[in-house]
Parts: C-alpha cells; sequence; structure tokens
C-alpha cells in the first residue's frame, strides 16, 4: 500500500471584506499588516511529488499560474557557498544566466529581462526595509535595469506575510513602460502595438481582445509575461510561500489597490514611456511626455478569506520543506491568459467577467512551524519575458 499523503495546514493574511487598505506609502509597499486579518487555519496541498516529473508536471503556468522544478545552481557548490549567494557580481554573472535558461526553457519564450532580486532573510517587521527604500533614493537613476535588494548586513528584507498579486494587468503594462530602457527597448513591439490601439480608442482593459495568438495575423499584441523565480538558501521550515490557481481562485475574493513602483531611468524615450489616457481627446497622453526616475502610481491585487466553509476556495499549494535545489516559479502576469482565462464567478453576479493573468501568493504560517527558529533564507529573480 502507499504511503497517506500528509495534510499541511496554515494561517494567511487577508484583507477583510469591506475594507479599503490604506495605501503604503514606500515603493513595493503592500498596505501594513494591521489591514488584514488573520485567517483560520486553511488546507494547503504539497507539490513536491511533481518535481519528480520535471516538464511532465501537472502543474502548469497557463492554467495554475505556477510550476515547480529541481534545478540546481553553479552557486550551489565548491568553490562557491553561501554567502556567494549575497555577492551582487556572482548573481549577476552566474545566477541570472540561471534563470534565464529555466524560463526560456519552461515557457519556449526568446527574450527574458531580469527586472529585480530579492534577497529575504529577515522576520517580518513593518521597519522600512532595503525593498521599500530601494537603498537608494527614489529620485536616484539606476544605470542597470535589475536592483538586487536584500544583500547587504545592514539592509535586509524580510518575508511578505499578506495574500497579494504584485500586479493587475495595468499594473503590469504600466511597467514595461517605465521601468528601465533596457525593457523598454525590448518591449517596444508590444508598446507600439498596444499605443496602437489605445490611440484608436480601444480601452486599456480590453487590449485582452487583441491579443495576437487570439486575433491571429500580424496586427495583433505579441505575447509577453511577467514571473518571479523563487528558490530558498537553505531548507525552509518556517513562513513558506505558497501560491493559489490561477485558474480557480474566484472573483470575488479579489480587491485591487494602488502602489508605487519605481522607474530607475529617466531617458526611456517618451513616446514608448506615455500613459495613454483613452478617456482624453484624441487620446493625448495623461501624464506629462519628459519621463522622470522615481516613483509612479501603479496596481496590484490583494485578497479576501476564502469564503467558503471548509476554506478551500482557494486550493493553497506550496513545496514542504523546500530545499535550495528546488525553485518556485510564480507567473505574476501574461497576456495570453488574460486573452483566454477568466475567474470563477458566482452566478448571481451580473457583472463584466475578471480576466486573470497571475497567481496569487503569500508567505504564511505553517501549522506546527517552530517561531523561534532563524528567519527564512530566500531569493526571488523577477523577470519579464517576450517570444
Amino acid at each position: 500500500m502507499g504511503s497517506i499523503a500528509t495534510q499541511y495546514y496554515g494561517k494567511f493574511n487577508y484583507l477583510p471584506r469591506g475594507t479599503k487598505p490604506t495605501p503604503g506609502t514606500g515603493a513595493y509597499s503592500l498596505p501594513a499588516l494591521r489591514n488584514f486579518q488573520a485567517s483560520p487555519n486553511l488546507p494547503l496541498t504539497d507539490i513536491r511529488p511533481s518535481l519528480d516529473l520535471g516538464d511532465a508536471s501537472p502543474f502548469e503556468l497557463s492554467k495554475h499560474g505556477f510550476t515547480a522544478r529541481r534545478y540546481e545552481s553553479r552557486l550551489n557548490s565548491a568553490p562557491y557557498d553561501r554567502s556567494s549567494w549575497k555577492d551582487e557580481d556572482l548573481l549577476r554573472s552566474i545566477y541570472f544566466p540561471e534563470v534565464e535558461d529555466l524560463l526560456k526553457k519552461v515557457t519556449g519564450c526568446k527574450h527574458v529581462i531580469p527586472t529585480g532580486a530579492i534577497l529575504r532573510s529577515n522576520l517580518y517587521s513593518e521597519e522600512p526595509e532595503a525593498s521599500e527604500t530601494n537603498e537608494k533614493k527614489e529620485d536616484e537613476e539606476i544605470t542597470i535595469c535589475c536592483p538586487i535588494y536584500g544583500s547587504r548586513p545592514d539592509a535586509g528584507v524580510s518575508t511578505a506575510p499578506k495574500v497579494h498579486l504584485d500586479f493587475t494587468p495595468r499594473g503590469a503594462r504600466r511597467q514595461i513602460r517605465k521601468q528601465h530602457r533596457d525593457l523598454v527597448s525590448v518591449a517596444e513591439p508590444v508598446i507600439e502595438a498596444e499605443n496602437k490601439l489605445l490611440r484608436s480608442g480601444v480601452d486599456w482593459d480590453d487590449l485582452k481582445d487583441h491579443y495576437k495568438g487570439k486575433t491571429g495575423g500580424e496586427e495583433g499584441i505579441p505575447r509577453f509575461a511577467l514571473f518571479s523565480v523563487w528558490r530558498p538558501l537553505k531548507t525552509v521550515t518556517r513562513d513558506p510561500l505558497a501560491v493559489a490557481p490561477t485558474h480557480s481562485f474566484p472573483k470575488s475574493d479579489y480587491s485591487p489597490m494602488e502602489y508605487y513602483d519605481v522607474s530607475f531611468d529617466k531617458d526611456i524615450p517618451p513616446h514608448l514611456a506615455e500613459i495613454i489616457d483613452t478617456s482624453a481627446p484624441q487620446g493625448q497622453p495623461k501624464e506629462n511626455d519628459e519621463h522622470k526616475a522615481g516613483k509612479y502610481r501603479t496596481w496590484a491585487y490583494t485578497a479576501h478569506e476564502p469564503s467558503d466553509t471548509k476554506g478551500k476556495g482557494h486550493d493553497w499549494h506550496f513545496i514542504s520543506n523546500q530545499q535550495p535545489s528546488e525553485a518556485l516559479i510564480i507567473q505574476f502576469f501574461d497576456n495570453e491568459t488574460e486573452a483566454t482565462l477568466r475567474a470563477p464567478q458566482d452566478p448571481t453576479d451580473t457583472s463584466p467577467e475578471l480576466p486573470v493573468c497571475g497567481a496569487i501568493h503569500s508567505s504564511f504560517e505553517l501549522e506546527g512551524q517552530n517561531n523561534d527558529e532563524e528567519a527564512r533564507e530566500s531569493l526571488e529573480v523577477r523577470c519579464t519575458v517576450f517570444w
């Protein structure tokens, strides 16, 4: 007889229904934890067995918004050691290319642009951190497209124990226009195709209907997506990361919110950085064409607690005792998914459908974890990819 799978449970921090959180003021800041409330213990599915299946994993980015792979890094073997993971030069020269290769292999994309890396090694705190202050002034230009946060001993980053998704569709489209010229230059075919439609009167929310893979021909919008490749630097025994499948997360539990992202480059061409206001006469830009480095407003999702009585509505998944050689790939946005997938909706809800494009996720308190243990250590590399 086969062994019986362990049933795991954990507590998640959700936004209470009927409340509007106070937005964070710093870059990348989700609302403070006081805006959230902890759930009862919710069930989780352990996807560890899928690691043995490799590319035959049943967890697909196009459906679930996440998948997992065993993927060794050179930094996990001699002559490198744990300290190598905080060496920015080694991350850029060795690990970032490994992440690019992984995403190309898993997704079939042609171009991968790393846009940010976050080393998390602190217990959760509401104090300002490297990821919120950018370790630099917010109006200071950064010459490279992919800043690294948390690599300095005096500028650590904590876990993110708030249920969220980093981008709405508009947020993803704003990022490829605003972050850095290196990203914008590769995104130019996407931006030009979208801007042509926006100037013709198509609304931002309707760009999903003009995805090239959906419309056919050469007039549609090329495919692009945003991913996070997340791996621990030691075995995870507390505050793991969990993901909820994109195809089953209910529309009623999404809660859009504003926050601030950062542009690192003042020299992005104005015609690519502009945000076209489709409600303005003749599609005039809403923002000044003179693009500036610094904070800009964008959008993400938080989420409400599942409404079903058994708490299974969000169908949380994680990798138990995740190892440094095991990578979790999380989809933040994919305009192909946006064009084809809709959130489950109550039959009595007659409002427009919600296109979904990425996986809600969060660190969480695993039932039975030892809260006296040292903080979890992990590294995520965020990338924008193009086909």
